[in-house]
């Protein structure tokens, strides 16, 4: 009987194993996706400080433009068709500078989506740590239980071998008295 419940704690120290180790594949799936979005948010920030880079020039170059588009409407002024040309480059720039927010919205948008997702997998791993330190704490607990189970186990045999000597002690003592009869 005390080995079918060593068996049984022995199988259920075997499927607590086999758990944990599931648990600690599971972890490592989620830090190499950790990593990997970390990859991804650095390429995206290299990617946003490029786009800002060239933002900058864009506006630096809008800038100079527009000192010199001034310039040309004060030379110009009274020419129709040279202020009417002025005036559409203008408006292209401004769809341009327009195109280049809304770029960059949508980079800063999908940054943040990334930023949500990063701190759901952190919570979802502290979450797996948790759960990982309570089996922890079971397993040292049923280890503990085991020992205490084979120290009793251990004392149960001596007493069966003292008994068993006794026994044949005693069937000895029968046998020579029957003898002796």
């Amino acid at each position: 009987m005390n080995e079918q419940i060593v068996g049984q704690i022995l199988g259920e120290l075997k499927g607590i194993r086999e758990s944990q180790q599931v648990m600690q594949n599971e972890i490592k799936d989620i830090k190499d996706s950790q990593q990997a979005m970390q990859s991804e948010i650095k390429s995206m920030q290299i990617e946003i400080k490029s786009m800002q880079t060239e933002i900058k020039g864009i506006k630096d170059s809008q800038q100079s433009m527009q000192t010199e588009i001034k310039s040309m409407q004060a030379d110009i002024m009274g020419i129709k068709d040279s202020q009417q040309s002025t005036q559409t480059e203008i408006k292209s720039m401004k769809s341009e500078i327009k195109d280049i927010k809304e770029s960059q919205h949508l980079t800063q948008t999908q940054l943040n989506e990334t930023n949500e997702i990063v701190r759901a997998i952190r919570h979802r791993q502290e979450e797996t740590n948790t759960k990982l330190d309570a089996l922890s704490m079971d397993v040292y607990r049923l280890h503990g239980e085991v020992l205490s189970l084979k120290d009793g186990q251990e004392r149960q045999e001596r007493i069966l071998e003292k008994l068993s000597l006794r026994s044949i002690e005693q069937e000895a003592e029968i046998r020579d008295l029957k003898r002796i009869k």
